[in-house]
């Protein structure tokens, strides 16, 4: 018996650290990023990714949601089986793609179909939300939406997801810095700060209010508007201590050669940014002038 399935990854569009906070955010997937979880049977529980290979009760703290999500889906399945869990395919980790989500996500609808289990959805969503709990601290449900989703994704912890299949009529440039976020450790500085400043206060609630702008300027297909909130957002965010000097650098190339809009995507503190271009050309020029700041880049038609 073995049973696979393939997840794939995300960018935030708008709306991290405030979504949070219940404000709403937009993420796109990017089905160019992908993780397949097989899951098959073992002499011994067994898990093999790029970055570890060994039993799964000795793997890492950064495993912790995966564990999570096979005792989780053992315990419902009633089952003392052994397993060998492999994961193949690359999401670059700790850099705002999804990465954790996707493989907690690949796993519990992995072991759903091995053991026959019929979780709906919610029960499926709700066990990869709280592998994503583990592993960040405090998360809002975006990725795990995301990462499940087709298409663009409306979301804030109230009312859950709403699936946009609008177009805005652009291109979208994701550039991957090569250094590594830590979503937990940036969601807890903010916190930190949040609750000590009527400033940030107002900055959170502000991203909030720039997601709501890039909704209504995304379907008016207005992508210079788009643009200039992701720059707004940029400036917010970079005032919360979440950019980097790559990061800024990698702005100043993109303004000077044709951004509509830039900013960097997830937890920030490396990870990835975006660039929101008018066309592919656009885009390709701008990844080419970063080459030398950046380990990979992806361009989306949106």
């Amino acid at each position: 018996m073995k049973s696979s399935f393939l997840a794939h990854g995300k960018v935030i569009l708008i709306g991290e650290h405030s979504v949070v906070y219940g404000y709403d955010a937009i993420a796109l997937p990017i089905k160019a990023l992908n993780i397949r979880t097989t899951v098959e049977a073992s002499t011994i529980m067994w898990m093999d990714t790029k970055q570890y290979h060994g039993p799964l009760a000795d793997a890492p703290s950064s495993y912790d949601g995966l564990k999570y999500v096979v005792a989780t889906l053992c315990q419902k399945a009633e089952a003392n089986e052994q397993l060998k869990i492999i994961y193949t395919g690359e999401i670059p980790i700790e850099r705002g793609l999804g990465s954790s989500a996707t493989v907690a996500l690949g796993t519990a609808e992995a072991l759903n179909e091995y053991f026959q289990l019929k979780l709906t959805h919610a029960e499926i969503m709700a066990i990869t939300n709280h592998a994503e709990m583990i592993n960040h601290g405090k998360a809002s449900g975006l990725d795990a939406a995301t990462v499940s989703s087709d298409n663009l994704v409306y979301f804030n912890t109230k009312d859950g997801a709403q699936k946009l299949d609008n177009k805005l009529g652009a291109t979208l440039l994701i550039m991957d810095t090569g250094q590594l976020g830590n979503t937990k450790e940036a969601v807890t500085m903010v916190r930190n700060e949040y609750d000590q400043s009527a400033k940030v206060k107002n900055d959170i609630a502000r991203l909030g209010e720039l997601t709501k702008l890039v909704k209504t300027a995304w379907l008016k297909k207005d992508a210079p508007a788009t643009g200039s909130y992701f720059d707004e957002a940029q400036v917010i965010l970079a005032s919360l201590g979440l950019s980097t000097d790559r990061i800024n650098q990698l702005q100043k190339i993109a303004q000077a050669n044709g951004a509509l809009g830039f900013k960097l995507s997830g937890g920030g503190l490396g990870g990835v940014v975006i660039a929101l271009c008018t066309n592919q050309k656009v885009a390709e020029k701008i990844a080419h002038e970063s080459q030398a700041l950046i380990d990979n880049y992806w361009i989306e038609q949106i």
